[in-house]
């Protein structure tokens, strides 16, 4: 196959991004910006969410730090350059034509060349009705959309977790059965969701359901010294069956994707999606399947990351009592600077404009750069201890918590958090309940305060354990290699671009840049803590221009 120039093939293309103020979107959509400076417009698809989109772009593109290094290149000129190159479409994937005005759906048609669809619900066990949503109609109403264009491919954002509960090494194909082996048809199986929404709908609208509320709302309010005039109770009743709904959906959701060997809704739905993508006979496009997606290692900057529902509860237990981690020694997790991922990913989409494409990428290291949970779970101890030695809050944290290890350990291990946390429920039990009633003021408060912080560390731990448990069938219950050759068939010419999972210094990058990235970005929004904010010397403005034609732009690399 011909070698790949990122920047040429790219130059002077038109392209509608979906989905891209999520932490990866961002993260690509800043390194096109920086390093493809002759792109021909990116067409960034946003919701309003109750206010201009622009506003929303504006805020982004200023207050996020992902996009700092663009700023320090550009200064003052930021706003003209981004604007000369981006053009926010108020749009909606969840709806039929992507809910675009007609006159711009129309503009659309005749001008993209490719679509990246980062767009989805990410949450694992969400309510059933929005997965089915967002990452089932949405994949197919934006494969609608590239089918009724004059020229456009589509490269659709996954998860390499579509694998589900197996074992072995998992190649870059599509599932024609459910990973536990039952045969599934896709569009029948998507009409069975849709039935099990349906059901779950009716059941919490029954008269039994709702006589049943009706008493309970009757007693609570009563019980609290109140009236139970018809108003209040018809309200209180509506807002509990709406709770009640939403539980039933989520769990509806997850029992049917344990049952065909998913361990959640959220890779169950996007399973089905790439079936019925696939069953597109007319569209062209590749499935971009990321692993975990981690802190940045070079771009844009090394560490950058945000949110905590990757590796960060693992590495953020390693700091604190609790030191035995559930997981199988020897076990894979396959995580994956972000970075990269947009590497891999401007590679697939080159591949597509240019016909070279394949059907399915995997992007990941198990394959390429083995990294075993307890390798993982060892250097984020290691990781810890030094920085509690320099950083600790007392001498117990810099003297003793700077010492201890942590290791892999079976889920059922005596340590494990649910033994803690129902240890710290009881000790903030007793403190509450069970201490003298005549005890000094100061050593009441002192029980007060105590009581206190264990309920709060319960809530934390309750926090990691949820994901932990997520993280269960991947780093204990089963042993998965995902393969990861078809972006490596490619040639790229440009070194900046070239995915090499290979090279990573596991060592260095995780405890010199992945862990300290955590520490900043993402370890302050599970404490609650202030989180920081970019602030530009020069704060970005959308300006309204006309697109650039590829003659006037410059075509060396931004900073």
């Amino acid at each position: 196959m011909k070698p790949l120039s990122i920047r040429e093939i790219h130059e002077g293309r038109h392209i509608l991004v979906a989905g891209g103020s999520g932490f990866l979107g961002k993260v690509w959509l800043a390194m096109v910006l920086q390093r493809i400076p002759d792109i021909g417009r990116l067409y960034v698809l946003m919701r309003g969410k109750g206010r201009d989109p622009r506003v929303r772009f504006e805020k982004m593109l200023t207050e996020s730090y992902v996009f700092k290094t663009l700023h320090d290149a550009l200064g003052e000129s930021a706003s003209e350059y981004i604007s000369r190159r981006v053009e926010i479409i108020e749009g909606d994937v969840s709806a039929p034509d992507l809910a675009l005005d007609p006159a711009i759906a129309q503009r659309l048609r005749g001008k993209l060349d490719l679509v990246v669809n980062f767009a989805g619900l990410v949450d694992f066990n969400p309510d059933i009705r929005e997965a089915v949503s967002a990452n089932i109609d949405g994949a197919l109403y934006v494969a609608d959309f590239v089918e009724s264009c004059a020229n456009a491919r589509l490269v659709h954002v996954s998860t390499c977790y579509v694998a589900g509960h197996r074992d072995g090494l998992i190649e870059e194909t599509l599932l024609d059965e459910s990973p536990n082996g039952q045969p599934m048809v896709a569009k029948d199986e998507l009409a069975n969701a849709r039935r099990i929404i349906g059901e779950t709908a009716a059941e919490n609208d029954s008269a039994e359901v709702e006589a049943k509320l009706h008493g309970e709302v009757i007693a609570r309010i009563q019980s609290r010294g109140q009236d139970p005039t018809q108003k209040r109770v018809a309200g209180m009743v509506g807002r509990l069956k709406r709770k009640r709904l939403r539980g039933m959906m989520s769990k509806a959701g997850t029992d049917r994707a344990l049952e065909l060997g998913w361990p959640n809704t959220y890779t169950y739905t996007k399973a089905l999606a790439e079936s019925l993508l696939a069953e597109r006979t007319e569209l062209v496009h590749a499935v971009f399947r990321p692993a975990i997606v981690e802190s940045a290692r070079e771009y844009p900057f090394g560490g950058w990351n945000e949110g905590f529902n990757t590796s960060g509860p693992l590495v953020y237990i390693a700091q604190t009592w609790f030191h035995h981690v559930p997981a199988m020694p020897g076990n894979p997790l396959d995580v994956i600077p972000v970075d990269d991922v947009c590497k891999g990913l401007l590679v697939v989409g080159a591949a597509l404009l240019e016909n070279q494409h394949k059907p399915i990428y995997q992007c990941g290291t198990s394959d390429l750069n083995l990294f075993p949970i307890d390798r993982l779970v060892e250097l984020s101890a290691l990781g810890n201890r030094r920085y509690l030695r320099k950083h600790g809050a007392n001498a117990l944290e810099r003297l003793v918590m700077s010492r201890w290890d942590t290791t892999a350990a079976d889920p059922e291990h005596m340590l494990n958090l649910g033994n803690i946390r129902a240890l710290l429920k009881q000790l903030a039990r007793y403190l509450r309940h069970g201490r003298p009633d005549k005890l000094p003021s100061e050593v009441l408060e002192a029980s007060d305060s105590l009581a206190d912080a264990s309920d709060t560390a319960n809530r934390k731990l309750r926090q990691i354990e949820d994901v932990l448990d997520l993280f269960q069938p991947f780093i204990h219950d089963h042993y998965l290699v995902l393969r990861c050759r078809a972006i490596q068939s490619h040639t790229v010419v440009e070194p900046e671009f070239r995915f090499a999972p290979e090279e990573l210094d596991w060592r260095r990058y995780w405890i010199d840049t992945h862990m300290p990235g955590l520490r900043r970005w993402c370890f302050p929004q599970f404490e609650n803590t202030e989180r920081e904010i970019f602030a530009p010397q020069f704060p970005f403005k959308l300006i309204s221009t006309p697109e650039p034609a590829a003659t006037d732009q410059p075509r060396e690399d931004v900073g």
